[in-house]
């Protein structure tokens, strides 16, 4: 069995492209670029293809991971070349490498990612507010209970590494976050920023809000990429 990383980003339209659909369309791709998959065993075989962690609707990224086990030995340069003739425009692999076999899942080492938040036009709060509202020792967000529509308060403090400033200015305001993602505990930008927003009084704003992931990490923050050098 050979078994690759590949990194690849999601811009434009596609954004609004579901995670199931994204591993539907990945799967199609592969077949038309003749990168034959390894199958699972069992009684219902289904290819060895997996995302790290699933993007949320409308977010774009530059930086998406995929872990294929492919059916026979490839060059990863041919692979990504294959793959990128055969994916639509707003998708791209940008890297691909060979990762060891057997070994830790993509998506059981994610502890971590980042997020270009970036509210555009001169109408926003600033970037000092922000700042001062993530300072807090408490930040309480509305969380979707897991399996139910119930929304319950939590406190997003610990789910927080980091949170900067990038620009605030005419043009709009950038922040970047860390947050927690995986299986044992993950917090959508989303929730952060409504809470933000909400305690400024300019709930409004977050229509026009663009999310952009930029990285995943492992738990001590190295990228997903460089987990295997």
């Amino acid at each position: 069995m050979n078994r690759y990383l590949i990194k690849f980003t999601k811009q434009g339209l596609v954004r609004y492209t579901s995670h199931l659909d994204m591993m539907r369309l990945f799967q199609r791709a592969f077949k038309r670029g003749n990168i034959r998959l390894a199958y699972s065993s069992g009684f219902s075989p289904h290819p060895k293809i997996s995302f790290a962690h699933p993007l949320s609707l409308g977010f774009t990224s530059s930086s998406e991971y995929l872990e294929i086990v492919c059916a026979e030995a490839g060059e990863p340069s041919a692979i990504q070349e294959a793959l990128n003739r055969s994916l639509p425009h707003g998708i791209h692999s940008t890297r691909c490498k060979e990762i060891p076999e057997p070994g830790k899942t993509m998506a059981s080492l994610v502890r971590w990612a980042s997020y270009r938040i970036t509210l555009p036009g001169a109408d926003h709060p600033g970037g000092q507010q922000f700042l001062e509202y993530i300072d807090q020792p408490v930040l309480i967000g509305k969380k979707r209970k897991k399996g139910s529509k119930e929304l319950v308060d939590v406190d997003m403090k610990p789910l927080i590494h980091n949170a900067t400033v990038v620009s605030d200015d005419a043009s709009g305001l950038s922040l970047d976050v860390i947050v927690s993602a995986g299986s044992s505990a993950n917090l959508n930008p989303e929730v952060l920023l409504q809470s933000f927003l909400d305690s400024v009084k300019r709930g409004e704003l977050f229509p026009v809000v663009q999310f952009e992931r930029t990285e995943l990490h492992d738990e001590t923050m190295i990228s997903l990429w460089n987990i295997f050098s």
